[in-house]
C-alpha cells in the first residue's frame, strides 16, 4: 500500500503558518502626499468661505421654517395614506372573511342535505330500551 503519491504523515509540517504577514504596503510618496494636503486645504478653505458667503443670498431662518413646515406637511401626508391604506386592507380582510364565512357555511349546508337523505333510518318496529338510574 506503498504508493509514490502519499506521503507519510510525519513527513507533514507540524506547524504551519496560516495567518502569515503580507508584505508590506508601499509608503505614499512625499509628492503625493504634499498634493494630498494642498487639496484639501484648498477644499476646507473653499468651503468655509462659500458657507461664510451663504447668509448673504439667502435668509437662513426662513429656509429652515419652511423645511419644518414642509416636513410636518410630509409627515401629516403620509400618515393619511397610511391610515387610508389601512382601511383598504381592513375591508379587503373583511370582505374575504364575509366570502369564506359563505363558502364554509354553503359547504357544510349541502354536507348535511347529504348525510340527512343517505342516512339509514332507525325501523319503527325496534324499540330502544333504556336503563333507569336507581334513586339515590
Amino acid at each position: 500500500m506503498n504508493s509514490p503519491n502519499l506521503r507519510p504523515l510525519s513527513a507533514v509540517p507540524k506547524t504551519r503558518r496560516v495567518f502569515s504577514k503580507r508584505s508590506r504596503v508601499r509608503a505614499v510618496s512625499v509628492g503625493r502626499q504634499m498634493l494630498e494636503g494642498v487639496l484639501l486645504l484648498a477644499l476646507g478653505s473653499g468651503l468655509l468661505a462659500f458657507l461664510s458667503w451663504l447668509p448673504q443670498k439667502v435668509d437662513a431662518m426662513v429656509v429652515v421654517s419652511e423645511a419644518i413646515a414642509d416636513l410636518i406637511r410630509g409627515l401629516g401626508q403620509l400618515l393619511e395614506a397610511l391610515l387610508g391604506l389601512a382601511a383598504v386592507i381592513l375591508i379587503a380582510m373583511l370582505l374575504l372573511a364575509g366570502l369564506l364565512a359563505l363558502l364554509s357555511g354553503g359547504f357544510r349546508l349541502v354536507k348535511s342535505f347529504t348525510r340527512l337523505f343517505s342516512a339509514e333510518r332507525p325501523r319503527p318496529n325496534k324499540a330502544v330500551h333504556r336503563r333507569s338510574r336507581p334513586r339515590r
